[in-house]
């Protein structure tokens, strides 16, 4: 009986549609893909922390993996610092100051209450929370390992909060940096399409120096590599389901974002599933890439909408009047 390795069976067509299916699990860091750079900026990234460097920071668009760096990264170091890692949706000076006390000092982390930091904590607080981690970073960690924090919110890192962190940066531990920092910011696309480089704050506290990390959007040839190893991972047997030509299409929709990589391909295997299809098409990518309707705006109001239901019912409303006149006299 002869095996064809691009048909899915009947028992397994569900995965290809549901939540467990492939390119759900965007944040696994078991399915991390190296191209596009990204290999070489954590083993860039992890010489560096090594070497001393006290601050850097990784710049890309959404979508662009930057969540999935930061979970390799601390997965890679996880061993050798005591990893902190700050993901909260909002970004403050008082909040970054409980979080790391909760996390460095955990005796004074009732310092700045959860009230202050959401609401906003007094200077004298933030001043005493500031000195409070300083103290507790010129001296012993916990295993004897520096802390290495992972700042990765959706929130932009405001002015006062990186004063904060570069303060905290600069602390000493035996010659050591008492903490190293890494950054991920979002960035807009376009914003930068060059190598790593160094860069130098202009502020006050620019040092000490801050090295800069762009993740860059993927190429063709990189796409279809992303994709065969997605699904590689995934289902073995379905590793080269995508051909060039839907390769070709998802990075002409996509243009290269990991994000929209996902939705793209995703999208297309619930289509192939709603269909009940043994394996993922061109056709479903067509169709889940086809634009959202545009609904434009109806200039008439609701009842020109429904003025054949509005007829009917002031002629049902009159006909009912007359009968029941004609019933009265009668």
């Amino acid at each position: 009986m002869n095996i064809n390795e691009q048909s899915i069976s009947a028992d397994k067509r569900h995965y290809y549609s549901s939540s467990q299916g492939p390119f759900h699990n965007a944040n696994n860091i078991l399915m991390f893909f190296g191209g596009g750079g990204r290999s070489e900026i954590v083993e860039t990234m992890i010489r560096s922390l090594r070497m001393g460097d006290p601050i850097m920071s990784v710049c890309g668009e959404r979508g662009s993996g930057k969540t999935m760096l930061s979970l390799v990264l601390a997965d890679r170091l996880k061993h050798r610092y005591n990893i902190i890692r700050y993901d909260l949706p909002l970004m403050s000076t008082a909040l970054m100051l409980r979080h790391l006390l909760i996390e460095i000092c955990p005796r004074q982390a009732d310092l700045i209450s959860a009230n202050q930091a959401s609401e906003g904590a007094s200077q004298a607080l933030i001043k005493q929370g500031l000195e409070c981690l300083t103290k507790a970073l010129q001296g012993t960690s916990p295993g004897h390992k520096p802390y290495l924090l992972t700042v990765d919110s959706q929130a932009d890192i405001n002015p006062a909060s990186l004063r904060l962190l570069k303060q905290l940066a600069n602390t000493q531990a035996k010659d050591k940096p008492g903490i190293q920092i890494v950054l991920f910011k979002r960035a807009e696309a376009g914003d930068h399409t060059g190598k790593p480089s160094r860069l130098i704050a202009s502020d006050s506290l620019s040092q000490p120096a801050e090295d800069h990390y762009w993740l860059r959007r993927l190429t063709l040839a990189e796409i279809s590599d992303y994709l065969r190893h997605h699904m590689m991972l995934f289902d073995f047997n379905q590793r080269d389901v995508f051909t060039r030509e839907m390769a070709y299409f998802i990075a002409d929709r996509s243009e290269g974002v990991f994000r929209s990589i996902n939705t793209l391909s995703r999208n297309a295997f619930m289509i192939a599933g709603l269909e009940d299809a043994d394996c993922i098409s061109m056709s479903h990518l067509l169709t889940a890439g086809l634009p959202a309707p545009v609904e434009e705006p109806d200039p008439h109001g609701f009842l020109w909408r429904h003025r054949s239901v509005v007829v009917g019912l002031l002629g049902g409303g009159v006909l009912a009047s007359m009968a029941i006149a004609i019933a009265l006299l009668v």
